[in-house]
């Protein structure tokens, strides 16, 4: 359980965007030194999808559409030397994440038209995710961060929280998460099919393994 006395926090002066450690941060090697802001974006094999379930059967749709991009902040002579003692001190900033709501994609049309129907896509295209502040479980053996948040779906904003466990990935950081989300909290209808006879749950569940790499921002396209 969170202590938030022993924990790190940092909020932003501005607009602060989405931890995805989002889904939880871990630093790559330690030996790199952030003597200037170090931006990171997403790797080719990052994947973020739903699950729900319906009366007919479990369903998914993941994301063919992904950005998300973060920086540190470059360390003073006094500060941290490495991307995980950044991590730790809360100097993570400007991450946002981003998905097209027509970008999801479940393998069937039917529920996908239906889906970002009830998503609302042509008035509100994408979901955005936008960092308020987060912590870092300061005891964990396994790097653990809490991001909380503004999280926009169909048009309504709403605050979360989305927990992540964090490691090293080649060159780079390596981010696996999961949180419940309730369509209803965003004023969507669950979608139906055949005229009501199929219906959807109300809670979804989103997943994310995700692999962020030093680089210019970029956008996933699978």
């Amino acid at each position: 359980m969170e202590n938030p006395s022993r924990s790190t926090r940092r909020t932003s002066p501005a607009i602060e965007t989405f931890l995805l450690c989002v889904f939880g941060l871990v630093a790559g090697a330690t030996s790199c030194l952030l003597a200037s802001d170090a931006a990171y974006s997403l790797a080719p094999a990052s994947r973020l999808w739903l699950e729900g379930d319906s009366t007919l059967h479990p369903y998914s749709a993941k994301a063919t559409k992904l950005v998300v991009t973060f920086a540190f902040e470059p360390a003073s002579e006094a500060g941290p030397a490495s991307e995980l003692a950044a991590l730790r001190a809360g100097a993570v900033r400007n991450l946002v994440l981003t998905v097209p709501v027509d970008g999801l994609s479940s393998g069937e049309a039917g529920l996908d038209k239906n889906l970002r129907k009830a998503l609302k896509s042509a008035t509100a295209p994408t979901i955005r995710f936008i960092l308020s502040d987060y912590s870092v479980d300061p005891a964990a053996e396994t790097v653990v961060a809490h991001a909380r948040g503004r999280l926009s779906v169909a048009g309504v904003e709403k605050d979360v929280t989305v927990s992540g466990t964090c490691d090293v990935a080649a060159n780079g950081l390596h981010v696996v998460g999961t949180t419940d989300l309730l369509m209803s909290d965003f004023g969507i209808k669950p979608p139906t099919m055949m005229l009501g006879a199929i219906r959807t749950a109300d809670k979804v569940v989103v997943r994310f393994d995700l692999v962020f790499t030093p680089s210019p921002s970029t956008t996933l396209a699978q």
